[in-house]
């Protein structure tokens, strides 16, 4: 609920404070004196275009803060003469997007020339959705979600449908890598084998050489092994008189024993020895095979197999995504059959929320002076969307016999805020604070007291402000405020003041007659009295401008 409104050097206005309470407020004041700007500066913190020739002439800058009853709790917007704006939202710098935000739940303002929220189909079909009957209401949200849920699979498919070409080329490439490596049947290390064994075979003259002249050097005569032999058997013979030359002898023994082993290990080595150059060439093309491998994959046998490994996942990974495709065209063929069945029943409860609409607005249009005005319903049929597949729109026939259109092309500005008002009276709204200007225009009499006492009635579940000329409309109001302006140093100054008591029945006065005489006085009594209003109520101290 709005709480107060502070205004500094805004247009006329010095410096003022406005509180307000629940229920219906009325601004009256002779014409010209500046009711409006009220519905000006609550339009410009629903996010209305800010204008420099607003600040006051001679102030730099004009100030337009309101309160609330919960966060934000202040929101405000700072109007510079040289055309610099800014708004702030709890003392914060923010954008004027940011408090249109903050505002946009929370005051609808209908003003003679103002974008009323209700001629958007956005919101016509939110008000009309209000008075859906609890089935079409849980339809409505099973539609949402069968919506929401269908278009993250379309989402998806798009996405993966985008990309089939490039997988399927990547999942080519990967295949062929991995069929690659596995035709060479590759083994972690073998490049190193492969290598030693090469080198061994390039070089296999100079190793059976080698291999011979040593053996002939240990085994044959005159050899190595013979020589030590000798050497053990001497020295035998000299430790039988010498025990410390035993353990000589020994050493001597062993190291006979391996020459010996040594030599049989050569023996054995040439014996086995292929130097054939077809194995050469066996070995060399392998190495060739790996070096590719490695060009290609890594720089060794365990980089190419751990890249196999990624590929495998990766292919796998995309074969899983033309899988997921499937699988997706499933579910959103499932959801579109959900999507179907859901909005049949939301169309029905539509269908009977707009014939509850069309019966309870009609008896209010006729009490709003819009005698024979018809208000109607239509659901065009549309493709399935985020909310349905009908298109809601609001027609009025303001006059009997006339086409219904659209209802900011059939209606006035007035008349178009009493449709908004006998709409806001059959569907309610979620926003706390409702200001209207302009709707007792063109009205009067029996017309002027229903539009009073609906406005009170609509009062009862919001906080409404209403900007009036019509003595019945303010006499309905729990709280009334006058608009007046006064010169002082040759300046204009403008006042709010809430009037109670002797005061509000004076003011009422002359709304009715144009002065506060006895016989003006006695009828606006007999309106309050009517009206159910006491002039002896005083709801709250005055608040004044200036």
């Amino acid at each position: 609920m709005l709480l107060a409104l502070e205004l500094r050097d805004f247009v006329l206005v010095e410096d003022a404070r406005i509180e307000f309470g629940p229920g219906l407020a009325a601004f009256t004041g002779e014409t010209g004196t500046g009711k409006s700007l009220l519905v000006d500066a609550l339009q410009l913190l629903a996010g209305a275009r800010a204008d420099a020739s607003w600040v006051r002439h001679g102030a730099e800058r004009a100030l337009i803060q309101a309160e609330f009853d919960d966060a934000p709790s202040t929101v405000a917007r700072s109007l510079g003469a040289n055309g610099r704006h800014h708004a702030r939202l709890d003392g914060e710098r923010v954008t004027v997007g940011e408090v249109q935000e903050a505002t946009r739940d929370r005051i609808a303002v209908f003003a003679q020339h103002a974008h009323h929220a209700l001629l958007a189909p956005a919101a016509q079909r939110d008000a009309l959705d209000r008075l859906l009957p609890e089935e079409g209401a849980r339809a409505r949200d099973a539609y949402r979600a069968a919506y929401a849920a269908k278009r993250r699979d379309e989402d998806r498919l798009e996405e993966l449908r985008a990309g089939a070409r490039e997988r399927l080329r990547r999942r080519d490439a990967l295949q062929a890598a991995i069929d690659e490596i596995d035709a060479a049947e590759l083994r972690a290390g073998e490049e190193e084998e492969r290598t030693v064994e090469a080198e061994r075979l390039r070089h296999a003259d100079r190793i059976a050489t080698g291999v011979a002249e040593a053996l002939r050097a240990l085994d044959e005569e005159p050899g190595a092994l013979g020589p030590l032999a000798g050497a053990r058997r001497d020295l035998d013979g000299a430790a039988r008189f010498d025990p410390h030359l035993a353990a000589l002898a020994r050493d001597l023994g062993e190291a006979a024993q391996g020459v010996q082993a040594v030599a049989d290990e050569l023996r054995t080595f040439l014996d086995a020895f292929d130097a054939d150059p077809a194995r050469l060439d066996a070995v060399e093309r392998r190495l060739t095979v790996l070096q590719r491998l490695f060009a290609k994959y890594g720089d060794g046998s365990a980089d190419v197999l751990a890249f196999r490994d990624r590929s495998v996942r990766e292919r796998d990974a995309l074969e899983e995504d033309d899988r997921s495709i499937r699988d997706l065209e499933a579910a959103a063929a499932r959801h579109h059959a959900e999507l179907l069945r859901h909005a049949a029943v939301l169309r029905e409860g539509r269908e009977r929320a707009a014939e509850r609409l069309e019966g309870e607005i009609a008896p209010l249009l006729e009490r709003l002076a819009l005698p024979g005005a018809r208000l109607g319903v239509r659901l065009d049929p549309v493709p399935p969307g985020p909310h349905g597949t009908e298109r809601v729109a609001f027609e009025l026939a303001a006059n009997p016999g006339e086409p219904a259109a659209a209802i900011a092309q059939a209606a006035s500005g007035g008349e178009r805020s009493r449709v908004m008002l006998a709409l806001w009276l059959v569907t309610g709204d979620e926003r706390a604070t409702l200001v209207f200007d302009e709707v007792d225009a063109g009205v009067g009499g029996a017309a002027a007291a229903a539009v009073g006492e609906l406005l009170a009635e609509l009062g009862r579940r919001h906080q409404v402000l209403v900007v009036t000329h019509l003595a019945q409309v303010a006499a309905c109001a729990d709280r009334q405020y006058r608009v007046a302006k006064r010169t002082a140093d040759r300046r204009t100054i403008g006042s709010v003041a809430q009037v109670d008591g002797e005061d509000r029945e004076r003011e009422l006065a002359r709304m009715l007659a144009g002065h506060d005489g006895e016989p003006a006085r006695r009828a606006a009594r007999d309106l309050l009295e009517r009206a159910g209003r006491s002039v002896d109520e005083s709801t709250s101290a005055d608040a004044a401008l200036g």
